[in-house]
């Protein structure tokens, strides 16, 4: 689990779920091997050097092993599209069904205004996240963006709309998403018994974004491979949690209803 971020039934279920026999040798990569998902999710836990990478792949080149670990990383990335699904929020129970909150991670950029993160004095970008309230689960990904992008902004290019309009669904945040009053319930906001449960589950999105962290490409330096690979590896880090909260690793639940 250290070196991979995942259980080895875990990695027996994203072998399962790439269906690597059928859908990589039809793109050219018939020679694609189960050691390849390793080296990918063990580049995605511990983003180590090019030394460690090879010691850790047997001796295999650079070459090789970046081309099996960006086939497979971004293999993981397209899982998103059946694992994290926004439709698996609990519809009913409430009007807030989602947490939401955006999680910034440090970049080798060098300075840049636009993308400065306060967080870590540095480059960064950020992601949105939402997580049901219901069950813990990952049900929603935005980004990236720049970390000089507010929170609030970021709500509103998809978020916002993807509410139901119809139930009146809000979602549940922190401090950084007023000013959608009636989509976004940030802190202070109702009864005390509606506000000691909207902290506790802006505590479990909390210790959702630090899961995802585990994985040092995300949580550890600054990320030092092209951008849009980053967006593959953050992708990839999100099912790979989910995967884990769907098979015995949940984070803790939550007891949540609205009182008016």
């Amino acid at each position: 689990m250290s070196f991979f971020g995942s259980s080895p039934e875990l990695c027996c279920i994203i072998w399962s779920k790439l269906d690597v026999q059928n859908t990589m040798a039809s793109e050219g990569y018939a020679n694609a091997d189960y050691k390849h998902l390793m080296w990918a999710l063990y580049f995605l836990k511990a983003y180590g050097n090019e030394e460690c990478n090879s010691n850790f792949a047997g001796g295999a080149d650079e070459k090789t092993f970046r081309k099996w670990t960006r086939i497979f990383v971004e293999a993981i990335s397209y899982l998103e599209a059946s694992v994290i699904l926004w439709n698996a929020r609990v519809i009913g129970r409430s009007r807030s069904l989602v947490t939401i909150d955006g999680t910034d991670m440090p970049v080798a950029l060098g300075f840049n205004k636009g993308f400065f993160g306060v967080k870590f004095n540095h480059s960064g970008l950020k992601y949105e996240v939402g997580v049901s309230i219901e069950t813990g689960y990952i049900v929603w990904i935005n980004g990236p963006f720049r970390c000089g992008q507010n929170d609030i902004t970021i709500s509103r290019t998809a978020l916002i709309g993807a509410l139901d309009e119809e139930e009146e669904e809000m979602a549940v945040a922190d401090s950084g998403y007023k000013g959608e009053v009636h989509h976004i319930r940030t802190p202070n906001v109702g009864t005390a018994e509606e506000r000691q449960m909207q902290d506790l589950a802006r505590a479990r999105h909390e210790t959702v974004n630090s899961r995802l962290k585990i994985f040092n490409v995300l949580g550890a330096g600054y990320f030092r491979h092209d951008l849009t690979f980053h967006s593959s590896c953050f992708r990839a880090v999100a099912v790979i949690t989910q995967l884990t909260f769907e098979n015995g690793g949940e984070p803790f639940q939550v007891d949540f209803h609205d009182l008016e």
